[in-house]
């Protein structure tokens, strides 16, 4: 072969290279999308998960809170020098969580959205695992995973279950009830880094939104809305890693009290669009249930006054009737499905 053809194939082949690299960053398979605010620190940790994954159709979209002169774009901005797939947008929308993570979400050219916020990360292959799923049901509204949790002291990986569906499909109103009951979906740990999204959703119209009755509960106002858009499909498997070590996020700074007015808030507006009601308990009896569960984690938190109010919600009978049923359900149908937790001590990480 002459050096010419030669010089001419190796140059039609770096522009089909380039060619489908552009097509690739015009339309990723899937877009991660990441909200953050002064976060330098843990910013890198999430982008390097991204980068080390074994799927390669994707894009990282960054929304800075914070603006051009903030540390975290900086940063950004060199990983983004190096790598085309990776995207930075200043918030325009209008500070704070919400609108940030809309003006992420809206940026993203993909099919589907990976939601990953900007201290937790990717465990290895979950976009791979993702991709996946997805393609074997393209017409869910959403995903959720399983999360590992890092915590101050020890490490909690959730192992898929041996023997056992890792794969669930629920219906819209499945879901809503699901949600409402606090059972398979909150087991799992659905937080919005756990969220895969399809694009054709969010640009229907579904974005997270503020609500005066729930200003920290943004997130699961945000699950309930998905809900109502199609089926969720929950893959039980540890895909993301969640940081819940101490520092601070939106719902820290709140007392229990302003929670559980949210919780109600929340269950209310999930009530009302739940179908068939007539086996379920009313919101404020919900409360009661859950402030009871809660307090094995509050006890040492919170006057003794309100812990004892909380202790005798349980000799209401229907307070009693599901804490029954809760227990029944969750050793005899969830916990079988969700497989084990393996929890090892955190020295470093």
């Amino acid at each position: 072969m002459k050096q010419s053809q030669l010089d001419q194939l190796q140059t039609t082949a770096v522009v089909d290279q380039h060619h489908r690299a552009d097509v690739s960053r015009l339309r990723p398979f899937i877009s991660v999308a990441i909200p953050t605010f002064r976060r330098p620190d843990t910013i890198r940790r999430a982008m390097d998960s991204i980068l080390s994954q074994n799927f390669s159709s994707w894009e990282l979209v960054v929304s800075d809170d914070e603006g051009r002169d903030g540390p975290t774009w900086a940063i950004v901005a060199e990983y983004a020098r190096t790598e085309p797939r990776i995207r930075i947008v200043e918030n325009c929308r209008g500070r704070g969580q919400v609108e940030n993570t809309n003006n992420a979400m809206l940026a993203c050219a993909g099919k589907w959205i990976k939601l990953l916020h900007d201290d937790d990360w990717l465990a290895p292959g979950a976009l791979k695992t993702f991709a996946e799923v997805s393609t074997k049901h393209p017409s869910a509204a959403f995903m959720t995973c399983a999360a590992n949790i890092i915590e101050d002291d020890r490490m909690k990986f959730r192992l898929p279950p041996q023997g056992r569906q890792r794969i669930s499909v629920y219906s819209s109103q499945q879901c809503l009830t699901d949600l409402y009951l606090v059972r398979t979906t909150r087991s799992l740990g659905i937080i919005p880094s756990t969220l895969l999204i399809n694009r054709d959703v969010i640009h229907a119209g579904c974005l997270m939104r503020a609500h005066n009755s729930i200003p920290a509960g943004v997130d699961q106002l945000f699950f309930v809305d998905l809900a109502c858009h199609g089926d969720m499909v929950a893959i039980n498997d540890g895909l993301i890693f969640y940081d819940a070590t101490n520092h601070p996020s939106i719902t820290t700074t709140k007392s229990f009290d302003e929670v559980d007015q949210v919780t109600l808030a929340v269950k209310e507006l999930n009530w009302n669009l739940i179908e068939d009601r007539k086996h379920l308990p009313c919101p404020e009896t919900l409360l009661r249930a859950l402030r009871v569960a809660r307090l094995p984690s509050r006890f040492h938190q919170q006057p003794w006054r309100a812990t004892i109010r909380d202790a005798m919600q349980i000799l209401r009978p229907s307070v009693m009737k599901i804490a029954s049923q809760h227990i029944l359900t969750y050793v005899f149908a969830i916990r079988p499905r969700l497989g084990r937790l393996r929890s090892l001590r955190r020295f470093s990480f």
